[in-house]
């Protein structure tokens, strides 16, 4: 049995095109997608149509992100959160909301936030985006929880998503393992990401797999769209997450948020004006 894992493609269909045609190379028998399916570039609804063709095709298992929750808790008006173009902390946001049917998000909300994974003659493991608790609780071996949180592991293997680094680890007797970010990979120079599962006497064995793709072609669809227009700070960080920098959104957002904070003295992460974002930016470079 051949397995290909993907997680966190964030609408970067270009990159998903390119690791579907690798895993089927490579002799993928089945898929597990592990969540956050849109945000961050272009035309969502053309991954979503890349999803489905592939469903039809080989067996897929498609589990929620943290993603997916903010189209869930928009739709159900439980995030009192107003959504607007022009602004970095919530433009993108809107504009894979705007493209996304009641249907479509419906399907969202049924999609679980973890899964044991079963298969005859081998061990269960775990399917996750952020943890098997919270979709949007990190297994990042560095941060400060992640004791306990491994102790709180049902399964020896856990494969999880959310951090968009490719990593593995072992603690506490349990085995971690990310297969990185198939849309915004996070320290891997630029360069799409994912895992290959194998069932080897008795004993998964996994195959980290890292291409390239077009993402020159990614980032001109992005400005046929303007996202530049829609979430200025949050496209720029994006597009230089594309290109290789050793940045991130969450990284970007938190220094943005400091700014706010030192000069304003307001704490609300939503609310950001975008001359914090463009500060921000450039201490960063771009």
């Amino acid at each position: 049995m051949k397995i290909a894992v993907l997680a966190d493609i964030h609408s970067n269909r270009f990159a998903l095109e390119k690791c579907i045609d690798e895993a089927k190379r490579l002799g993928a028998e089945e898929f597990l997608f592990l969540g956050d399916y849109l945000g961050d570039l272009a035309c969502p609804e053309r991954t979503l149509e890349c999803l489905r063709e592939l469903r039809e095709e080989i067996p897929c298992t498609f589990i929620r992100g943290n993603k997916e929750d903010y189209w869930i808790d928009h739709k159900a008006g439980t995030d009192n959160w107003v959504w607007e173009y022009g602004r970095s902390g919530s433009g993108m946001l809107k504009y894979s909301y705007d493209r996304l049917s009641p249907e479509e998000i419906d399907a969202f909300a049924v999609l679980p936030i973890m899964r044991v994974m079963k298969y005859d003659g081998m061990p269960d493991f775990v399917i996750c985006h952020g943890s098997p608790f919270r979709v949007n609780e990190s297994l990042r071996e560095d941060y400060d929880y992640n004791d306990d949180l491994t102790r709180r592991l049902e399964t020896e293997l856990t494969i999880c998503a959310h951090f968009h680094i490719q990593t593995e680890y072992r603690k506490n007797g349990k085995h971690v393992i990310n297969p990185g970010s198939v849309g915004m990979p996070l320290r891997s120079g630029g360069k799409a990401q994912f895992m290959m599962l194998t069932d080897t006497d008795g004993k998964w064995e996994k195959e980290f797999v890292t291409l390239e793709y077009d993402v020159e072609a990614a980032i001109r669809e992005m400005d046929e769209e303007r996202l530049n227009e829609i979430a200025p700070g949050w496209y720029r960080v994006t597009k230089a997450v594309l290109r290789g920098q050793d940045l991130s959104q969450a990284r970007a957002l938190t220094r943005a948020y400091q700014l706010y904070e030192e000069v304003e003295g307001i704490s609300d992460w939503r609310g950001i004006p975008e001359k914090y974002w463009d500060m921000a930016l450039q201490e960063y470079g771009i």
